[in-house]
């Protein structure tokens, strides 16, 4: 009996002081996940992998051909459920483009890369459509942040015949740059899915790589010595690129820039601000 009483003992003090590896909970009943992204924490998702070419390339050509002011306020205006979409296209395509946005996302097609490609044939090219954007500015970040929050509002509204429909997706979300720390907590809460094993890409002319193609259960993909991300602190970018010559495994390390490169790109993280 004294036994089973100190082993009782012992174990509690373990769990008070050294707490439990349980996994953190959602603080909410999980609806469908907003696009591209897993839950992180709280009420925090992040993007499975960096932004690639193929998603900024719909950005940039939506920014060139209609998402201009007027746009862009009637797209936070929009009904939670039933828009007719046939409808909306149609407004869509009266709206003119807001040229001094449009100039602003645009990739720069004179920009010089640190290997043996151009910048078109990389950003263009259906071949390197998942590759991660490069030359990206924290600023053009930001502003594909809020396109694809408005974007996705819309598809909600547009899949949703009335609210029990609309029930399925969050109310209201917002896609941002990632703080530093939610990176740092992103690789370690999947630090299993750290892709270590780089000879999968050997003999790429390309630097960077993509992202390995996901089916069924999708997972946050980080690749270290591919491209390092930039985050919601000015200049400062976290993680290797294909550059760095550092073999640590600290892979949450901090790099400052001051200009769009070849080896930085984004990821996004989408926070539920109504559930």
């Amino acid at each position: 009996m004294l036994n089973f009483v100190l082993k009782f003992f012992i174990i509690t003090l373990l769990t008070t002081f050294l707490g439990t590896n349980k996994e953190p909970e959602m603080p909410f009943k999980a609806k469908v996940a907003p696009p591209g992204t897993i839950w992180l924490k709280d009420s925090i998702y992040i993007d499975l992998a960096p932004t690639r070419n193929i998603d900024y390339r719909e950005f940039e050509s939506f920014a060139q051909i209609s998402y201009n002011k007027v746009l862009r306020d009637s797209l936070k205006n929009i009904p939670d459920f039933g828009i007719d979409m046939e409808e909306f296209k149609s407004f869509m395509r009266s709206c003119k483009p807001d040229k001094s946005l449009a100039n602003k996302v645009r990739i720069p097609m004179n920009a010089r890369l640190g290997w043996s490609m151009n910048i078109s044939e990389y950003y263009n090219s259906p071949v390197y459509g998942n590759y991660p954007v490069i030359y990206v500015s924290m600023s053009q970040a930001v502003e594909y942040c809020k396109w694809r929050t408005d974007i996705t509002m819309l598809v909600y509204s547009a899949k949703s015949k009335n609210e029990k429909e609309r029930s399925k997706f969050y109310k209201k979300i917002r896609y941002r740059l990632p703080k530093i720390e939610e990176i740092e907590y992103a690789l370690e809460k999947f630090k299993n899915n750290i892709q270590t094993d780089l000879s999968m890409y050997a003999g790429d002319i390309c630097a960077t790589m993509p992202a390995p193609r996901q089916k069924k259960k999708k997972k946050f993909i980080y690749i270290p010595y591919n491209v390092s991300e930039i985050t919601s602190t000015e200049s400062t970018a976290i993680g290797f690129s294909w550059r760095d010559t550092d073999t640590t495994k600290n892979y949450s390390k901090t790099v400052k820039y001051s200009r769009p490169q070849d080896w930085l790109s984004f990821r996004c993280v989408c926070e539920i601000i109504e559930y």
